[in-house]
Order: C-alpha cells, then structure tokens, then sequence
C-alpha cells in the first residue's frame, strides 16, 4: 500500500509538472493561434534560474525566485518577438509558427549549453529531505510542495482569466480578435501578456521539476512533449482540461512503469496520442476550443 502511494504521488506531481507545461500551451495558443513548442526551453531556463540563484544560495530565496520568474520572461519575450508575432501579423500559417518556436528553443538550447558547457544544473530540495509522515505512510516534501504549487497557479490563473479586466481582455482577444480591437483592446500587448504568462507558468514548472529530472540544457524537449500530450489529452485550448490531463498522463506514465513495464511506455503513450488525435481530438473531456 505504502508503494501504491508512492506511485500516485509521484504520477500527480510529475503529471503536475507536464500539466503546466501544456497550461504554458494554452495561454499562448488561445490568445494568438500560436503552438509555442519552445514552451520546454523557457522552463529549461526557470530550471537553470533556480540552480543559478535559488540552490546555489548566493542570494536569498526570495530574490532567487524573482529571477526565476524574471529569466523565463525574458526568453519568452524574446521568442515572441523575434519568432512569433511578426508571423502572426503576417497571418503565417500555424505549421510556421510551430518551426520558428522550435527554433527559438534550439537557439535557447545552445546558449545555456554553451554557458553550462552542457553539465547538469545545480539542483537541490529547499523544501528539505524530511518526508511528511501521515499516519504510517510518508510523502516526500518536494511531491507535496509541486501539487500545493500548481494547485495554486490554476486558481490563480483562472482567477486572473475571469476575475481581472486583463484576464478578461485576453480572453476576448483570443475569441474574436477583430472584434476586440474594434473596442479598444490592444492585440499586441494582449499577445505579449499571454507569452509573459506562459513564460512565468513555464518558468516555475521547470523549477519545481528541476529536482526530480536531470536537469540540463536539453531537458526542454522531454518537457515540452509530454505537456503537450497531457495538453491534447485533455482538451487544447482549455486551461483546466489541460492540467488534468497531464496529470492523468503522469499518471498513466507512473503506475504503468511501476507495475507493468518501463520498456514500453513511451511507445503506448505516444500510441494514446495517435488515438485520441484520430478519434477525439477535443480530447477526453470533450472540451470544444473556441473557433
């Protein structure tokens, strides 16, 4: 029993982790029409920022994490408007905004490789290595502190989607662009806001998977790909369906490692995906995205 929860704690936390790196998805994708699949690399980035000023311990915690939500940003700024939104104001296709993203993230990739010489980043447990003991099981502080973490970035998020004269600015820009500028609505800084959105979600992913992943320069690709299966999963382009689904897939990923086979869970998970494309493609909740 005591191993079964080890398996379900560690599927909702990594399931978590890919959850909001497909949420990183959403928030670009619904206000822009942009597959942002540089996602990985921005939370490869949080992940370098918190070896760099968090587990290092050169600064406070506190600074630390400011610049763990600052670096992110500015790679994210830095793919918008480099790659993403002169392909939007050209109205490209969505296939180009997918290659330029992808080569903003090798670009992203190579510059962090070449300052870290492609080592592994520093990582550590500030939560500590004492695990939380509920009656005769316990749970490892680090699981608990990244579902509390995403627990509180969804609220968040969907309070600022439906609670805020910005969130609500950026839904309408992502409903019908045409008509939210004809109200006044900005659709250039709504489309950044959606990237540094994405960029601080993205960013703390990466910070929260830092320690349970070999973190490096390339762990952007892993991350980016399984968050946007979880995305796909669970419906693309709806914030809430997003998260359960990477959490259903980490999930999936966990239990069917644990107790059946390691050898092929890529290969069933990637099977799963060519299934719901071809059969459900709103994804398992049946969640439609907006036209």
């Amino acid at each position: 029993m005591e191993f079964f929860l080890l398996v379900l704690v560690s599927g909702i936390s990594i399931g978590s982790v890919w959850g909001l790196t497909g949420l990183a998805f959403t928030a670009i994708f619904n206000a822009s029409r942009v597959i942002n699949f540089g996602g990985g690399e921005v939370a490869m980035v949080g992940a370098y920022a918190g070896g760099l000023f968090v587990f290092s311990g050169i600064v406070p915690i506190p600074v630390g994490l400011l610049g763990v939500i600052a670096m992110p940003i500015v790679a994210g700024f830095f793919m918008n408007r480099v790659f993403a939104e002169p392909l939007v104001k050209r109205k490209a296709p969505v296939i180009s905004s997918v290659l330029a993203t992808l080569a903003a993230a090798l670009i992203i990739s190579g510059v962090i490789g070449l300052i870290t010489k492609f080592q592994y980043f520093q990582t550590g447990l500030i939560f500590g290595t004492k695990p939380i003991v509920l009656g005769v099981f316990s749970i490892s502080r680090q699981y608990t502190a990244i579902i509390v973490s995403v627990v509180g970035l969804a609220f968040g998020y969907w309070f600022f989607l439906n609670k805020t004269h910005l969130g609500l600015g950026l839904q309408a820009a992502g409903i019908d662009p045409d008509m939210a500028s004809q109200v006044g609505i900005n659709m250039v800084r709504m489309r950044d806001l959606a990237w540094v959105v994405s960029s601080v979600i993205g960013g703390i992913a990466g910070f929260l998977a830092a320690p349970l992943l070999i973190a490096s320069a390339v762990m952007g690709l892993p991350l980016v790909v399984y968050g946007f299966i979880g995305a796909v999963l669970g419906g693309f382009g709806y914030p809430l369906a997003t998260l359960a689904g990477g959490i259903i897939l980490g999930l999936f990923v966990q239990f069917f490692t644990a107790y059946i086979s390691p050898a092929h869970t890529d290969f069933l998970v990637f099977l799963a995906l060519m299934v719901i494309c071809a059969y459900r493609p709103t994804g398992i909740l049946g969640l439609k995205m907006y036209e």
